[in-house]
């Protein structure tokens, strides 16, 4: 990992070379943010790192901490830690990238003042811009800048490709226990600690919240709730859950069928292969768009298929019928945020091109290209609010009804991996991890 890591961090380099000179800047402080409190209370929310920090420095809880960058010189690092006996101080990390930084320990917030030097002609990167203005800072946030970062972060090196590729692998053992406290009748609430036991984690520093969904909440798409009791009847579950390395995340989604029902059987099984087909299709230069129509295509022919709809399949395309039944993208960018930054934006100067209107969830509109990394997650949902519009529909009787209402017990279907984009097409990293660990 250090010489990925070191190649890594000389890709940045030349990065904030280019950035700064576009912006007439000599230098960038970036500050790692720090947890904000509730409204009128001392508790504070959970710390969530800023990822332009944590791009640079591979310390996703390094809370308060700053570094600068030029270009040129040797990054410096400075580390808060506190003398503080409330909470828990993180120690001095010894780790493979710590030499490629000067460091410097703050043990106070207001020492930060003291070291930055020509703060009129740098940049400030953070979400705490009050901060930064009472530090002398002119350039906030500078979108100029930003823009540039945004453009290259879509890029990912084989340091970062290699964070989510180990990101896999927690993820994958905390799916394998879900999956196994389903199967044994447990509720929603017992299947999550079982997930995050198994990969290790906690609910603070899972990169998103689970989604843990039995029966019908599968057809809830962001299902935030967990149900401490189990249901009488298990007839699916839905996991879309994560894990994190390096602050780096995985973002892995399947669906199970316990219950017997062979329409069902059906279309998990398509979907899977949906999943399988459009990864095998991924080529560089296309864009993503793309495939995203041609997964609402295989939709619409899957619901032809199926019997759920008596149109062909080309009519329930042109119709927006699919749209009713797969109302999400394709799939997004991943790293250092589960939804990365740059899908729509198409240059380095910050141009965005966004998703056609009949596609409005659609997370990247960009031209595919080697070193990205996506998700593949196709779906199919028996969601009452968007079928509405259909019962109402001179179609109508075209919709096999009571089908769809016996399918609307099983809330609905997603299967999702996590892929990079090479010279000769995609690598799926999730089945490359699944593999390396001799699970099925």
């Amino acid at each position: 990992m250090k010489t990925l890591f070191n190649t890594h961090l000389a890709h940045i380099q030349e990065i904030i070379k280019e950035a700064l000179s576009c912006c007439r800047l000599d230098g960038v402080w970036i500050y790692a943010g720090q947890a904000d409190h509730y409204f009128l209370d001392d508790q504070t929310k959970s710390f969530h790192i800023n990822p332009y920090f944590n791009y640079v420095v591979p310390m996703p809880k390094a809370e308060g901490s700053w570094v600068f960058l030029d270009g040129y010189s040797k990054p410096k690092l400075y580390f808060y830690q506190p003398k503080d006996y409330w909470y828990f101080v993180e120690a001095l990390p010894d780790d493979f990238w710590c030499d490629a930084f000067e460091w410097e320990v703050i043990t106070q917030p207001e020492q930060i003042r003291q070291v930055i030097n020509n703060r009129t002609n740098c940049a400030f990167i953070g979400e705490d811009e009050q901060l930064a203005k009472s530090l002398g800072f002119f350039s906030i946030n500078d979108r100029k800048l930003l823009n540039i970062l945004n453009y290259y972060r879509a890029y990912k090196t084989e340091y970062e490709i290699e964070c989510i590729f180990q990101a896999q692998k927690p993820a994958l053992f905390g799916h394998i226990a879900a999956k196994q406290a389903f199967e044994e009748g447990q509720s929603e609430f017992a299947i999550n600690l079982a997930y995050l036991q198994a990969s290790e984690q906690s609910d603070l520093n899972v990169p998103y919240g689970n989604i843990i969904a039995i029966n019908e909440h599968g057809a809830v798409l962001h299902y935030n709730r967990l149900a401490t009791k189990a249901p009488e009847t298990r007839r699916s579950f839905l996991i879309d859950a994560g894990a994190t390395y390096l602050g780096y995340a995985s973002d892995i989604t399947r669906t199970y069928q316990y219950e017997k029902n062979d329409l069902f059987a059906g279309l998990l099984q398509s979907m899977e292969q949906i999943k399988r087909d459009i990864i095998a299709e991924l080529q560089v230069g296309y864009n993503y768009l793309t495939y995203h129509t041609q997964v609402q295509q295989r939709i619409s022919k899957l619901l032809q298929e199926s019997g759920l709809i008596n149109l062909p399949a080309e009519q329930i395309f042109d119709l927006g019928i699919n749209r009713a039944f797969l109302p999400h993208g394709l799939g997004h960018f991943l790293g250092l945020q589960v939804h990365d930054i740059g899908g729509w934006q198409q240059n380095k100067r910050g141009a965005i091109k966004r998703p056609p209107e009949v596609y409005p969830s659609l997370r990247c509109t960009r031209e595919l290209a080697e070193g990205m990394v996506l998700t593949i997650e196709p779906g199919l949902y028996f969601i009452e609010l968007l079928l509405q519009e259909w019962r109402a529909h001179p179609l109508a009787d075209k919709f096999d009804w009571c089908a769809i209402e016996m399918l609307k017990g099983f809330g609905g279907i997603r299967t999702e991996d996590n892929i990079v984009m090479r010279a000769t097409g995609a690598e799926n990293l999730t089945v490359k991890m699944q593999q390396a660990l001799n699970l099925s």
